[in-house]
């Protein structure tokens, strides 16, 4: 599963990890445990967990969408026609973001997007085909049959319909854009979570989460604000208690309290993590980390699949 890294990844991603800010020191150590560990080269990029701890992901080089039961190794659910990165898990299979051109093929992945639908058994229904999208990312349902992807090239989100494949603008605003003053370029607009009728957007390259108010149609009210500035913010998860975990595309791990304090969970080790996924809650809660392996800032580790557990 190993790939050699193109040279041309680092006009996408170079620097992800130099430009986050310093968090708080961590008190205790967070205990961390490998689920899954595949060859430097790999580049795992979008998780999500299920209630009975089954873990799907995406493998982007691969072209696959994984699969790791509990108690069992990790494995392809499917081969897909494109290379994966949001997953989003519904109630007949998964919704998958894709890029037919790896983006370490600059500038030509951006005219390559596409949304793929996949039965339950990992089997695509259908390819849509984005045309206008320049680098759809994370995506969210936020209604029956309405699903918001982040495109974080084009500074905007769309909304997807996925019985008729129909894909349009949804919000367009300059925070969901890159930072034009960044000297190359980091993607923008990246991981969506809805949590009590509020929209939450990563945005990496301005180093923030905006929030962006729903009304009762799901349709945007108003302008995104800013919840906090901390630094780089590739995805990002709720924990029942209002918090939200965040995946740096760095060395740390961050917690954001509902206030906007910020803890960092590891503060080394998250080996240029890219999602985060909550498990349980409470004592039992725990972290389902993706990392890289520093692919993209020139390391040499497996990327991996973590559990980790908060120091108390």
């Amino acid at each position: 599963m190993t790939r050699t890294l193109y040279s041309t990844a680092t006009l996408l991603f170079l620097s992800l990890a130099a430009c986050a800010s310093t968090p708080p020191a961590v008190p205790k150590a967070a205990a961390i445990e490998t689920l899954a560990s595949f060859p430097h080269g790999a580049f795992l990029e979008n998780l999500t967990v299920e209630r009975n701890g089954t873990i799907y992901f995406t493998s982007y080089f691969n072209k696959a969408l994984m699969v790791l039961r509990p108690g069992t190794q990790a494995a392809p659910l499917a081969v897909l026609p494109a290379h994966p990165l949001g997953v989003l898990r519904t109630s007949t299979g998964f919704i998958v973001t894709a890029h037919a051109v790896p983006f370490t093929n600059a500038p030509a992945f951006q005219s390559s997007n596409e949304v793929l639908i996949l039965d339950a058994a990992g089997t695509v229904t259908r390819t849509i085909k984005a045309a206008d999208a320049r680098f759809l990312n994370g995506l969210v349902e936020v209604a029956p049959d309405k699903v918001l992807i982040a495109d974080s090239a084009a500074g905007l989100i769309w909304v997807l319909k996925p019985s008729t494949g129909e894909l349009r603008p949804w919000l367009r605003d300059p925070m969901l854009a890159a930072d034009p003053a960044a000297k190359r370029f980091r993607p923008g607009a990246n991981g969506l979570k809805v949590n009590n009728g509020v929209l939450y957007v990563s945005n990496f390259s301005r180093g923030a989460i905006f929030k962006i108010a729903l009304d009762s149609g799901q349709g945007a009210r108003g302008a995104p604000t800013t919840f906090v500035q901390q630094g780089p913010v590739d995805d990002f998860a709720f924990a029942p208690d209002g918090s939200i975990y965040a995946a740096t595309h760095g060395d740390t791990l961050l917690r954001f309290a509902p206030d906007g304090t910020v803890r960092a969970i590891l503060e080394t080790g998250c080996d240029s993590c890219t999602s985060v996924a909550v498990s349980g809650r409470g004592a039992s809660l725990s972290l389902i980390v993706l990392t890289t392996g520093k692919l993209l800032q020139g390391g040499d580790a497996p990327a991996r699949v973590l559990r980790v557990r908060p120091a108390r």
